[in-house]
């Protein structure tokens, strides 16, 4: 790079939060120049005054979600878990409608071996699903009201956007139990509850209900959160719930177990499959959140999974919830009203 482009870029350069210049620090050397440049792009395209810490989570929740669609080998990652994809790996991903950060061009992929550990200083991720439940009432509310609550709704949404990453599923004629299925991604507790005390104090969020509510936490390898470029049509919800026997079991027998799941899973390429822990957050111990553009796939596999020996340890009477990927604003259109 020529030295006046450099003196221009670093005059033009914005602040950072001490969290994000932390987390930037652990970026791999060869690739902290470009995800410094895309952080600062990102947040001069979202009006923010600095670039937090969020920003950097977001980058590397993209690029891990990239890495997972690109051949084994073919990705950067450094001791926090940051990962790049190479830029073919990107090829027919990306959707218009896609919150994440595409990786640059300029960053090159090479062969290395996973290095990453469970110690690893990265932030954690918290997957947060909120089944609501819409009052009758509200098909009663006169039609200005109703335009008027959803873009309440529609707008914290979009102010929580640069900190938390947010999915919307439609319910209706699917559930008994809800209408509208929320599922964000953020590294603090207590902003996915503000988020919702908001939502809920909106003029729609007085005839909403919460029915369900999950917590996980993403592992450092999860394959999807709503960060991911690529979005499938159809996701099932699936809590599991463990029972006392399973925690009596050596641990080479549980680990057989859980081989022995995954096995199932790797059958079903068309499903995506992440696993989140929710031990010790809610009264499940795992989220099974699987997505495919077919329903016929999802049911095959949770039948395949029936037949494990996984299923003796179960819950059975704890059911998933199904839902079908659609923008913010054709779900809550879904609702009624006028």
């Amino acid at each position: 790079m020529a030295a006046d482009e450099t003196k221009d870029q670093e005059g033009d350069r914005i602040p950072w939060t001490d969290d994000a210049q932390a987390l930037l620090k652990k970026v791999p050397f060869f690739i902290r120049k470009n995800v410094e440049r895309e952080a600062e792009d990102y947040a001069r395209s979202h009006g923010m005054s600095r670039v937090e810490a969020s920003v950097i989570v977001r980058i590397k929740a993209s690029k891990s979600g990239e890495g997972s669609e690109s051949a084994a080998g073919e990705n950067f990652e450094g001791s926090d878990g940051v990962s790049a994809a190479s830029p073919s790996s990107q090829q027919g991903s990306a959707e218009p409608s896609s919150p994440t950060v595409s990786a640059p061009d300029s960053v090159r992929a090479f062969d290395s071996s996973d290095t990453r550990t469970p110690s690893s200083g990265g932030l954690r991720e918290f997957a947060s699903f909120v089944v609501l439940r819409i009052d009758p009432e509200w098909r009663k509310v006169h039609p200005a009201e109703v335009g008027h609550g959803k873009k309440e709704f529609s707008d914290v949404v979009k102010n929580f956007d640069s900190i938390l990453s947010s999915s919307s599923y439609s319910l209706v004629g699917l559930s008994g139990i809800g209408d509208v299925l929320l599922w964000r991604v953020g590294t603090n507790i207590s902003l996915l509850q503000e988020m919702t005390g908001k939502l809920l104090s909106t003029y729609l969020g007085r005839y909403l209900t919460v029915e369900k509510s999950f917590l996980g936490l993403l592992g450092d390898t999860a394959t999807r959160t709503p960060f991911s470029q690529k979005k499938s049509r159809f996701i099932h919800l699936r809590p599991l719930i463990r029972t006392k026997d399973w925690h009596q079991q050596v641990d080479f027998v549980r680990a057989g177990i859980e081989r022995e799941r995954q096995s199932v899973i790797d059958r079903f390429p068309g499903v995506r499959v992440t696993v989140a822990s929710s031990y010790g957050l809610d009264e499940s111990d795992l989220l099974m959140i699987m997505e495919s553009d077919s329903a016929e796939h999802i049911v095959d596999l949770n039948q395949a999974l029936q037949e494990t020996q996984e299923n003796r340890f179960l819950n059975t009477s704890c059911r998933g919830i199904t839902g079908i990927s659609r923008p913010l604003g054709e779900v809550l259109d879904m609702l009624g009203g006028v």
